[in-house]
């Protein structure tokens, strides 16, 4: 019987959220005609606030205590002494007007910790008016009443905008939140219909692989003292691949729709992942008469071993199709720390222009000159997507004529590193 499957929620401040994307500072401060005339004034507005900010800090937390929803977050006493220093901190930040990589990235911080613990937008809101109030509390000569008056107004009115912006937010958000769940809606509906054909694909391509070697089993078993040796090693040969795709297909599938919580992995020894890689290529590699050079002292690594197979498979038959050499070779080297470990598959091919190292792995990203050559131009793309999934990175560098060299670089398994391997 087989368990529904759960379309995944979004959760909206309190769960996980993506990190920040990068933010372009010049274009806001000039939307803002945020200048330095303006940087001048509020370091005047800093020095005449110091002796008050620690006040200011007290009286901040005093407000947020009144109300249960910040409230909940403050009953730590040593907590809520660390949020002081952090108060005073941030308010010292923000008028020293230093707007750099730095301040936008502290920025950042503060929003997603406060998201993560279920901090409101309104509450965000409701925190800066506190500032806005104390500022102008504190820097006419509160004695004229006319300042005081004025004062007052700008208060009231400073009020009434971030109301108006905590509500625009409010229907800002729910939108995007909901077009959000709309995409991871359409999202998993496609992987779930992309799991249903492999299922189907995976029968369709394992029965005639199965009539295959049975077929082979037959003639053996009927013919094989009238046929010559040679012809029986053939025979036999075409069996064992037969059988050899038959459990790769059913391990590819395995890994393409495992339902196995995220993160989850197992250690093995990366030489055997691309031994297996070279049989799977080697028909190729027979037909170019190329060499394939492996070390033997390759390391232990943390991932999905049938992914990562089929990651250096398709390395290899790459470099298959495209070196224009006689004899071929690919080499293969490995650089191991006690973090990572870096595989290189170089070859005699072509090589690739320094322009096209990224666009190789894009998809339908060939080459000019390989347009004549069979292929789909999404093997690279592919390879590129199993690597990162697992965690790695990989690269390419390359001279035309010189041939090619794909770098891999992959997590060492912590445990394995620790007894050597």
């Amino acid at each position: 019987m087989m368990v529904p499957e759960q379309k995944p929620k979004v959760s909206f401040p309190s769960g996980t959220l993506p990190e920040a994307g990068p933010v372009d500072l010049s274009a806001r401060l000039e939307f803002l005609e945020l200048s330095s005339v303006d940087q001048e004034r509020l370091h005047g507005i800093a020095r005449m606030l110091k002796d008050a900010a620690p006040d200011f800090v007290e009286e901040f937390y005093r407000h947020l205590l009144r109300f249960k929803p910040t409230a909940a977050f403050l009953q730590d006493p040593a907590l809520v002494e660390r949020l002081k220093e952090m108060q005073r901190f941030h308010l010292e930040s923000m008028l020293n007007a230093q707007w750099d990589e730095e301040y936008v990235a502290r920025r950042q911080r503060v929003g997603d910790v406060h998201a993560k613990v279920g901090i409101e937008p309104h509450v965000f809101l409701g925190a800066y008016y506190q500032y806005l109030q104390f500022c102008f509390l504190h820097l006419g000569p509160a004695r004229d009443p006319r300042i005081s008056e004025y004062s007052g107004k700008m208060l009231s009115l400073l009020k009434a905008v971030l109301l108006d912006v905590g509500l625009t937010l409010d229907a800002y958000f729910s939108k995007a939140t909901q077009n959000l769940q709309q995409a991871l809606d359409i999202v998993f509906e496609s992987n779930r219909e992309l799991r249903q054909f492999a299922q189907f694909t995976s029968h369709d391509l394992k029965t005639p692989l199965a009539t295959v070697a049975n077929l082979c089993d037959e003639v053996l078993d009927e013919f094989g003292t009238a046929i010559p040796a040679e012809a029986q090693r053939l025979i036999a040969a075409a069996r064992d691949r037969a059988l050899r795709m038959s459990t790769t297909i059913d391990e590819l599938l395995k890994s393409t729709i495992s339902l196995r919580p995220h993160g989850e992995e197992e250690e093995f020894a990366v030489g055997e992942a691309i031994a297996e890689a070279v049989e799977l290529v080697r028909p190729q590699l027979l037909e170019k008469g190329m060499e394939v050079t492996v070390p033997a002292d390759l390391p232990w690594i943390a991932g999905d071993r049938v992914r990562i197979r089929e990651a250096f498979y398709n390395l290899m038959a790459n470099a298959a199709k495209f070196i224009d050499k006689r004899p071929g070779r690919i080499v293969i080297t490995a650089k191991t720390t006690d973090v990572d470990c870096t595989i290189c598959i170089a070859d005699n091919g072509p090589g690739i222009p320094r322009d096209d190292w990224t666009r190789i792995f894009v998809p339908f990203g060939r080459l000019p000159e390989h347009q004549d050559i069979p292929g789909s131009g999404l093997g690279l793309y592919f390879t590129k997507s199993i690597i990162e999934q697992q965690g790695g990175e990989i690269w390419v560098e390359s001279e035309p004529g010189k041939g090619a060299r794909f770098y891999v670089r992959f997590r060492r398994s912590v445990a394995a590193a620790k007894r050597g391997r």
